[in-house]
């Protein structure tokens, strides 16, 4: 049987951890980092779906130039429609056996051993998250949140929440590819350049460009020493990045990193992480017993899903 004083210390314990999970997180990842800086995790109270509004990209057809008393245009206009991201679920377990209970029976060390186990189950949930990032929303047969793979696609005409940018092409994002392997120091400067100008519109362009381990070298190399400048706060928050004209460049395929082959050019003010307001890394229940095991396990989990409100104004570089 269970330390009767088990559950209550644990959940106590996991609860007061909620923030070290989003922490750990953003610590892990520059895109989650850089939309929580900016506002852009939220959370939503429930529905069918997370649905985001956005604006068509067809002009109102009502405009026009007049003179005097000349009649003006004022038929009802639909320029807003709804992309529809589904919710994503995850939960990580964190058990107990029935001696490691009896070895712990103080609850000191309970707690000293929980502590351990959730630490190792925040950074477990952090490369998860890290990896979802990238992702688009096919891993684990389609229940990963769909990140950047999903939202900045390299494949021109895809279905995003909904809506086939094939069709609406006001719904797909740019891109441009090098046809060929990763390219020289030589080059890659003026394919940067050729995206940048042409993802970016007056002072909506990309604030975060993510990259691969070799393009990121690639860009490297191509700058002298001089001219290797860096945005401070990003870099004293840990991830290390060169500027690109004001925006920064960051490396995030090292130990651990998921990012592709290629740079994401990315506008963060339109995208948001979205967690359900009842499900954002939250202990579900007490402790669960097995009926067949001598163990508890506490369930950390969360629901939610990258969205995206305009995907013209961000961009892939692939190869």
């Amino acid at each position: 049987m269970s330390n009767p004083n088990w559950g209550e210390i644990v959940t106590t314990t996991l609860a007061k951890r909620r923030k070290n999970i989003a922490d750990t997180i953003s610590r892990n990842n520059i895109l989650i980092t850089e939309l929580r800086k900016r506002g852009r995790v939220k959370t939503a109270d429930g529905g069918r779906t997370i649905l985001q509004p956005i604006m068509t990209g067809v002009e109102n057809a009502n405009f026009q130039w007049y003179f005097g008393r000349e009649g003006l245009n004022v038929a009802g206009q639909e320029v807003l429609t709804g992309a529809e991201f589904p919710w994503k679920q995850y939960a990580c377990g964190v058990s107990i056996s029935g001696i490691e209970m009896l070895q712990n029976s103080g609850e000191s060390a309970i707690i000293d051993m929980m502590l351990q186990r959730t630490k190792h189950a925040e950074k477990t949930i952090a490369n998860q998250m890290h990896k979802s990032a990238h992702g688009d929303g096919t891993g684990s047969g389609g229940k990963e949140f769909g990140g950047l793979g999903l939202l900045v696609s390299t494949v021109a005409g895809a279905t995003v929440a909904g809506i086939p940018s094939g069709t609406y092409t006001w719904w797909d994002n740019k891109r441009l590819a090098t046809g060929g392997g990763a390219p020289a120091s030589a080059t890659i400067m003026a394919f940067m350049l050729d995206l940048m100008l042409d993802v970016s519109r007056g002072t909506d362009k990309p604030n975060l460009i993510i990259s691969d381990n070799d393009w990121y070298g690639a860009y490297w190399s191509a700058l002298q020493a001089g001219q290797r400048f860096m945005n401070k706060s990003m870099a004293e928050g840990g991830f290390d990045n060169i500027l690109f004209n004001t925006t920064p460049v960051v490396a995030d395929g090292g130990q651990g990193g998921y990012a592709p082959a290629g740079m994401k050019f990315l506008n963060t003010e339109t995208i948001e992480l979205c967690m359900h307001s009842k499900r954002n890394n939250v202990v579900i229940a007490g402790p669960r017993r097995a009926l067949t095991e001598d163990s508890d396990t506490i369930i950390i989990a969360g629901c939610g899903n990258f969205v995206i409100e305009n995907r013209m104004l961000n961009a892939a570089l692939s190869l």
